[in-house]
């Protein structure tokens, strides 16, 4: 399974849109958003534009919380986790959240087959121990240019795809 990773959205719709297109280029069929999407209406366009289904998490720029989670409850494809996830696809352990220190935390647990974070705005992959570490970057494309991340769970590698 390829499962698009998406972080730092910062509710720029045009990236968001070219994000999206890219994952369905490259075959995914699961998103993770990895929190900072900022405000309702960019999580509407996500909801409304991905077919798929999506697990995500909040960042530290989430401006509307409430909101997330009545749209979230309405999308049944969508499950909106908090802080944090810890989740099984095709029978890989993932856990996924917004800060790297949680991130690293969790991957020097050793319990988990990949870890994934967003935040810092960098695309960065890594491994800790048996597990890989990774970031895809930002949709955002202020700090660095607007990447995704693309994960095979059959291999459990990471591509960082610009978009």
């Amino acid at each position: 399974m390829l499962v698009a990773l998406l972080s730092d959205i910062h509710d720029h719709t045009t990236n968001l849109l070219l994000a999206l297109h890219t994952a369905q280029e490259q075959g995914c069929s699961h998103l993770l958003f990895l929190g900072d999407m900022a405000e309702a209406s960019t999580f509407r366009t996500l909801r409304d534009e991905w077919p798929h289904p999506i697990d995500l998490v909040f960042g530290n720029n989430e401006y509307e919380i409430k909101s997330f989670a009545r749209m979230a409850a309405q999308w049944p494809q969508t499950t909106l986790h908090g802080a944090h996830a810890d989740i099984v696809l095709d029978s890989r352990r993932i856990y996924f959240c917004h800060l790297p220190w949680q991130a690293t935390q969790a991957a020097s647990s050793g319990q988990y087959d990949a870890v994934f974070y967003g935040h810092t705005h960098t695309p960065e992959v890594l491994c800790a121990g048996g597990t890989l570490l990774a970031n895809p970057g930002e949709v955002y494309g202020r700090r660095n240019p607007p990447t995704i991340g693309v994960y095979d769970t059959a291999t459990n590698s990471i591509r960082i795809i610009p978009i």
